[in-house]
């Protein structure tokens, strides 16, 4: 006889504790001429949250998805969760759109915090779930043998020697917003069960994306690996540095490198010849370069930039967005500080076509640099990105980054382990300076630019 493999999950314990109260202590609940089970109630639940978009706060639940990873009578389950408020439905089917759409209650969200591992005994369902978890799990198979194919280096070290401090990250969690304390312990226990997993969006930004890339910064601290501490070396202004990098491996004739090899390609033919046409001014160009490298260029743009206040004395700016109607809609953006305003958004709407009077005049203080800009994001797409930019900026950091540097380091020190989270990469605190050294004589070599001051180490990331 085939033995059926084991299947257990994290449920809340408040949901734990209301399903075990409306059961009365038994396994099956009489309910509206139905015998429902209770493992079968407490598993629903729990695929919903694991399933819901946190967009829409809210998961497509066909009668197709239900009976391949659920039962085929599953209505009257669904009608329980929502008698006993856990769930609600948040869209009925619509023809041509969606199925019924599913949401998570607020009462939900109130019951109490904290996981306890849940084992499925009944053998029906764990077939069911088995069966629904091995076509998930070959797709997901599928995209780390990529990654271990072109980055190995880079996902070797995710093992039983990384580490998470489970009882301090469940506290630390239990201390979020509702939404947030969701998704956050769920990742909690992929580091609880060592559920590994990584992959590569080639068509849109190129970069790694594992468990920690999609681990929240307030539970860094908490991660190990062979219980030594971890650090990470970031690059500062990244995608400021990059713009600056780009356009002068196109530029500057006497520069030939990796760089130069990879933006031949990923720009092509008739993109290149647009932005080489369009020229750009030298000097403009270093002095870009020079308050990139060498000062702060938040810092530079808050002496010119003129940022408005409202009536608290909190700085702000607006935008125009249109909807689908064409009618205009106003969107504020408010922060605590001027320099805050212009780091965490304008530079980035400026770069990404993004409209108001801040950000015109950011762009006319490098108005050749932001013209290139443009000039690339209303090309036609050259991949699945939004923006063409956004895909040039963080393919070149990736392949330079990871690809090539990374790849450097996992060869130069061999027994320790390498992560990388968007643009930084990580490893043991103990090495990071000598790491950072590497990276910025790396970063020289396939880049032909000395960007010393912009690669920095962010001990309090993981401490």
């Amino acid at each position: 006889m085939t033995r059926v493999k084991e299947f257990t999950f994290p449920i809340k314990k408040g949901v734990l504790s209301l399903i075990n109260e409306k059961f009365e202590g038994k396994k099956v609940l009489h309910y509206k001429g139905n015998n429902l089970k209770k493992e079968y109630v407490i598993y629903l639940i729990y695929y919903i949250v694991k399933e819901t978009d946190e967009e829409v706060n809210a998961v497509d639940l066909s009668s197709k998805i239900l009976r391949k990873n659920f039962i085929d009578k599953y209505k009257p389950y669904l009608s329980y969760l929502e008698d006993i408020g856990l769930i609600f439905l948040a869209s009925q089917y619509l023809v041509g759109s969606h199925p019924n759409m599913y949401g998570v209650t607020n009462d939900y969200y109130r019951l109490e915090k904290g996981y306890i591992k849940f084992k499925i005994n009944d053998v029906i369902l764990l077939k069911k779930v088995n069966s629904g978890n091995k076509q998930y799990n070959k797709v997901q198979l599928s995209k780390k043998r990529y990654c271990e194919k072109v980055r190995y280096h880079l996902v070797k070290s995710f093992n039983s020697n990384l580490e998470m401090d489970i009882e301090g990250a469940t506290n630390e969690v239990s201390t979020f917003d509702k939404k947030n304390y969701e998704v956050n312990i769920r990742m909690v226990h992929e580091y609880d069960t060592k559920a590994w997993k990584y992959s590569i969006k080639k068509e849109t930004d190129n970069r790694l994306h594992t468990n920690i890339t999609g681990t929240n910064n307030k539970l860094l601290k908490y991660i190990t690996y062979k219980n030594k501490k971890l650090s990470e070396v970031d690059i500062k202004t990244s995608q400021p540095l990059l713009m600056y990098v780009i356009l002068k491996n196109i530029f500057d004739d006497s520069l030939n490198n990796e760089s130069t090899i990879f933006l031949e390609k990923k720009l092509g033919v008739e993109l290149l010849g647009k932005i080489k046409s369009n020229g750009i001014d030298f000097e403009e160009l270093d002095n870009f370069g020079d308050v990139i490298l060498n000062k702060d260029l938040y810092n530079y743009l808050v002496s010119r930039v003129k940022i408005k206040k409202d009536n608290n004395e909190y700085y702000y700016y607006y935008y125009e967005k249109k909807k689908n109607n064409d009618e205009s809609n106003k969107k504020y953006e408010y922060f605590d500080s001027k320099r805050d305003l212009i780091i965490k958004s304008c530079v980035m709407r400026a770069l990404y076509r993004g409209k108001g009077d801040e950000i015109t005049l950011i762009k006319n203080q490098f108005k050749s640099i932001f013209n290139v800009a443009d000039l690339i994001n209303k090309h036609k797409k050259i991949s699945e990105s939004k923006s063409n930019l956004s895909h040039v900026l963080q393919s070149f950091e990736a392949h330079v980054l990871l690809d090539l540097i990374a790849k450097d380091i996992s060869v130069k020190y061999k027994d320790i382990p390498l992560f990388s989270k968007h643009d930084s990469l990580i490893t043991y605190k103990s090495l990071i300076g000598k790491v950072r050294d590497f990276t910025q004589k790396q970063f020289e070599v396939y880049t032909g630019i000395n960007a010393t001051h912009s690669f920095v180490v962010k001990n309090d990331s993981f401490s």
